[in-house]
């Protein structure tokens, strides 16, 4: 009877363990708020979060505090993008946290703010947080599959919104290209953050619209909202201004508004 009594014991231990696992809280460290939000939506909320680089800000700029060391030297897993893994700032507080945390480096190709990358990110999240907490796999599969049928259904509706610009010609942001591009616009001429911008890159923007019916022009917020109103101004079009992160305006806190505002704003663009 000995063997039973000990396979009693183990089998209680076992799911103490789980339970204790499952009643701490998640600590984890976002690289920016597009992490942030698919990780509160596949947790229920139930993850403590630090975020590096906030909605409004540009990902390159950052202004780490001593709480956020502390924090991270506690944390359970970092998810951080992959041009994040070089700036000397996120190595600093991923290196201070070491050896015990996990840093997974999100290595995902394309805009996040296109629905097919933001189905790719929420699959490859869902897959470490479920690694890093095995007894919340169960809840975090559960909130992936809603959380994608949600994505299908927002980018069906967005398609809808998106029709009558179908081909239509915009100098654009190079942070905002791609996704004006999944739009269907045709990005005429790209071009860089507002303070890199001299005279000649500007004449060369009005030289690549001259002739063309010019729907607009795309900034991106956290490059440099204003970049392109001279150039706007001087063509006579629309100047309009995207987000790539969610907890830039009020609305967008998560990716749902975000994408619903951009494509809002975007449709401002639709009248020739």
């Amino acid at each position: 009877m000995k063997w039973l009594w000990k396979l009693v014991i183990v089998s209680l231990f076992l799911a103490w363990s789980a339970a204790a696992e499952g009643a701490s809280p998640l600590k984890v460290v976002a690289g920016t708020s597009l992490v942030e939000d698919i990780v509160l939506d596949l947790t229920g909320a139930r993850a403590a979060m630090v975020t590096i680089t906030a909605g409004s800000s540009c990902p390159g700029q950052m202004d780490l505090k001593a709480t956020d060391m502390a924090f991270a030297a506690s944390a359970d897993v970092a998810l951080v993008h992959q041009f994040q893994m070089t700036m000397p700032q996120v190595r600093s507080l991923l290196a201070a946290a070491e050896p015990h945390l996990r840093v997974e480096a999100l290595a995902i190709p394309g805009a996040w703010t296109i629905p097919s990358v933001q189905e790719d990110a929420t699959r490859r999240i869902g897959q470490i947080l479920a690694a890093v907490r095995p007894s919340w796999g169960t809840d975090i599969q559960r909130r992936t599959t809603a959380r994608l049928a949600r994505i299908a259904a927002a980018r069906a509706q967005a398609e809808r919104t998106l029709a009558p610009l179908a081909g239509r010609p915009v100098l654009a942001s190079a942070m905002q290209a791609e996704f004006l591009r999944w739009a269907g616009l045709n990005v005429v001429r790209e071009y860089g953050r507002a303070e890199d911008l001299t005279p000649r890159d500007l004449v060369a923007l009005v030289e690549a619209a001259r002739g063309k019916p010019l729907a607009g022009v795309v900034d991106n917020l956290q490059s440099g909202a204003d970049a392109g109103r001279a150039l706007a101004e001087e063509l006579h079009v629309p100047h309009v201004v995207l987000s790539n992160f969610p907890g830039s305006w009020p609305g967008a806190d998560d990716y749902f508004g975000l994408l619903q505002e951009n494509i809002r704003r975007l449709a401002g663009l639709a009248t020739p």
